[in-house]
């Protein structure tokens, strides 16, 4: 370093150096570790000095000065002056020659980063990501090779890439890997370190986590490079691997955007599919008024309604309510639905019990395997008669009201579907004069909650049937989805709501 000073500042420690010839002294020299790098007179043997002064660089002794000709306290002060002159200068020029260098190094990093961002901004994948992270990193870094490492959070197949083939094996890379999630910091291992981590044949090797999600998803690692890994390369590693988890944290997002929008994508079609279920037109049948709605609680659920009115054939209506919610449900919907309906169209001479009975039989199994199971209510309707005959599976609520009485709750004399393996129904029969009332509902309505978690219940759902029942079908219906509204504002809808409703009128 004094030797770079002189060279640079010659001129000044020359102007120094004559300053002391005139004013007497016979030699002025300048030396590093006893050996002289410069002296005056030039061309002059250099005597043997009467004052010495050293250099200082920070704390440390890097040379001296020597005076021949003068000895005396003044001009030991003034030498040991000169001497404090040169070693601030010296300490200037290596600051100036560390700046230097970290602004170069802080070009070449920025100038590396800005590549790297670059080369990753069309990028959708993250193996093509990774692979983009390891052979900038090598080349920046002056590896020999690179290599990267990911464990999805979701459970996929973990990803391994390496710039060189076989640089690393599989064993040492995933070794290397959990060791870097135990520890929680980067690994910088150099030759000499004696430090057992480094594999076999590596000199040196820098390896950098790379966090996504606030969680250690991957590493970048650089082996062997001509000098070694400090502080610099550190800096520079971890900023590479920053830029990584960035872009690997907007592929996720991307990702998932995409997976979310093909569920959308699919519940739209399930839920068209499911509309497409349900009965498109209300029936006409003489002496009924009748009126059906379903609202899912999710974009598809488990609840169905649906009427078989053909010529020469009574009119049968059913509704049920499978266990559970969303798109599972919807599908054992449209297995009970698809065997009611086929039971109750080609029988020769339907009853309720009769299609209860068979179609439990034809779902017993399917249900027991998934632990499932559907409460149904199918009624048949004899004009000639003014009368409903009926069977229930466990489905509640269905509420009758007569046109001079109040509406009672019917209670369900048979178990769900697929709870037993042989169901004994039977047919009950109501009165359906004009004026007389049937309301079979879903147990979304009675038990919807409010803010206070409390339930709308039978109670209320039998009051609000009493003071609608003078009202057409179609007025009650919505009667009775408004009280439900109401009621329930500040909480969400929890549960499936279908109900058909069927009331008496002139023939």
């Amino acid at each position: 370093m004094l030797v770079s000073l002189l060279s640079s500042q010659y001129h000044r420690i020359q102007a120094i150096a004559e300053a002391w010839i005139a004013q007497g002294a016979k030699a002025f020299g300048v030396y590093e570790q006893g050996r002289p790098l410069a002296y005056w007179p030039s061309g002059q043997r250099m005597l043997p000095p009467d004052l010495t002064a050293a250099i200082y660089q920070y704390d440390t002794i890097v040379g001296e000065l020597r005076l021949s000709g003068i000895r005396n306290e003044a001009a030991r002060q003034r030498l040991q002056a000169d001497a404090n002159l040169i070693g601030y200068i010296l300490q200037l020029e290596y600051e100036l020659q560390c700046m230097t260098a970290d602004l170069v190094t802080s070009q070449d990093q920025q100038l590396a980063l800005y590549r790297l961002t670059q080369a990753m901004r069309d990028l959708v994948t993250i193996r093509e990501t990774l692979a983009t992270v390891v052979s900038e990193a090598q080349r920046t870094l002056k590896g020999r090779a690179g290599f990267a490492a990911y464990v999805p959070v979701n459970g996929g197949d973990p990803l391994v890439l390496q710039s060189v083939e076989h640089c690393l094996s599989q064993e040492s890379i995933w070794r290397l890997y959990w060791q870097l999630q135990v520890e929680d910091r980067p690994l910088l291992l150099n030759e000499g370190d004696n430090d057992l981590r480094r594999p076999p044949g590596v000199r040196n090797l820098l390896m950098i986590p790379i966090r996504v999600r606030g969680m250690i998803m991957a590493c970048l690692g650089i082996i062997d490079r001509p000098d070694r890994f400090g502080t610099p390369e550190l800096k520079l590693g971890r900023a590479i691997a920053e830029q990584a988890s960035a872009q690997i944290e907007r592929i996720l997002l991307y990702q998932e955007m995409v997976e979310q929008a093909r569920l959308r994508s699919e519940m739209d079609l399930a839920r068209r599919v499911q509309t497409d279920l349900l009965p498109r037109t209300l029936p006409t049948v003489a002496g009924l008024d009748i009126y059906a709605y379903s609202r899912p609680a999710l974009q598809v659920g488990g609840d169905f309604f649906d009427f078989i009115n053909l010529p020469d054939h009574p009119f049968i209506f059913t509704i049920g309510d499978v266990s559970g919610k969303g798109v599972s449900a919807a599908l054992l919907m449209s297995m009970t639905r698809t065997a009611l309906h086929s039971k109750a169209q080609f029988m020769p001479s339907p009853t309720p019990a009769l299609v209860m009975r068979q179609s439990s039989e034809d779902l017993y199994n399917d249900f027991t395997r998934i632990g499932v199971f559907a409460t149904v209510f199918v009624g048949q309707y004899e004009a000639n008669q003014r009368a409903i005959t009926y069977a229930n599976a466990g489905h509640a609520p269905v509420i009758y009201r007569p046109h001079n009485g109040r509406a009672e709750l019917l209670i369900a004399d048979n178990t769900a579907l697929g709870i037993l393996p042989v169901n004994h129904f039977q047919n009950r029969t109501l009165a359906m004069e004009p004026g007389d009332l049937l309301i079979v509902a879903t147990d979304g309505f009675s038990d919807a909650r409010n803010g206070n978690d409390e339930l709308f219940g039978i109670e209320r759902l039998l009051e609000n049937v009493d003071e609608l029942a003078e009202q057409s079908a179609r007025e009650i219906a919505d009667g009775l989805f408004r009280a439900v509204d109401q009621f329930s504002i500040g909480h969400p809808q929890d549960d499936d709501q279908t109900l058909i409703v069927l009331k008496g009128a002139a023939l």
